[in-house]
């Protein structure tokens, strides 16, 4: 993960099989900014592999300084309509951040919730996406991106629904509500520690079920 002056990011992926339908990836814009984005394939195996690799290489391709957010989410949708299948989508979420800034821009395809952490008040806030996910239709209806300004200590939670979904032995799900008091009890430690705790917490709850789907995690804090 790149380093961008007054933020700490990290990203971290278990695949439910050999191979996963979920991804994160970050890119380096000429700007001088960072996007971090994460995305979830439906379904499992090589298959859903492989087109989250398509749709990784969609985002390289259209993902520009020039371009903006909904632009290029509007484009990548239409590549990927092409090569999903009935029934196949991908929820979608991108996060610019800029050097020195607190501001941050947000824009969710189908993806959610988001979960965003306010430091000051011992808050979160869980936030819908914007748009429908990638591959429903070849035109993308999203509204516009959010504009987010972020304190020192704020927390921006992307997160796959591996997480929160996973059941236990009774068939009682993480949810979302213990995901909350796991990042509020690390909310100190740096964001890799804080999916680390995140980790072992729905593992210890599962207490020994079989992961079933993938577990993928992307958190910017603010510094």
């Amino acid at each position: 993960m790149p380093q961008i002056e007054g933020y700490d990011i990290a990203a971290w992926n278990q695949p439910a099989d050999q191979t996963g339908g979920d991804y994160y990836d970050w890119q380096p814009l000429p700007d001088g900014k960072i996007l971090v984005a994460l995305g979830d394939v439906t379904g499992h195996g090589i298959g859903t592999a492989l087109l989250a690799a398509d749709c990784r290489a969609y985002a390289r391709a259209n993902f520009t300084a020039e371009n903006g957010l909904l632009i290029a989410m509007e484009r990548i949708n239409a590549a990927l309509a092409g090569d999903l299948s009935e029934g196949r989508f991908v929820t979608f979420v991108a996060a610019v951040c800029s050097p020195k800034s607190s501001r941050v821009e947000l824009l969710s395809a189908g993806h959610g919730p988001l979960f965003r952490y306010f430091s000051r008040e011992d808050r979160f806030d869980e936030m819908d996406a914007q748009g429908l996910p990638l591959g429903i239709s070849s035109i993308l209806r999203s509204d516009p991106p959010l504009i987010l300004d972020l304190n020192p200590g704020d927390l921006l939670v992307l997160v796959t629904d591996g997480f929160y979904e996973w059941a236990n032995a009774q068939s009682e799900q993480f949810g979302s509500k213990r995901l909350e008091e796991t990042i509020r009890a690390s909310r100190e430690r740096s964001s890799g520690d804080i999916i680390s705790a995140l980790h072992r917490a729905v593992v210890d709850f599962s207490g020994g079920t079989e992961q079933q789907d993938d577990l993928t995690a992307v958190i910017i804090k603010r510094r």
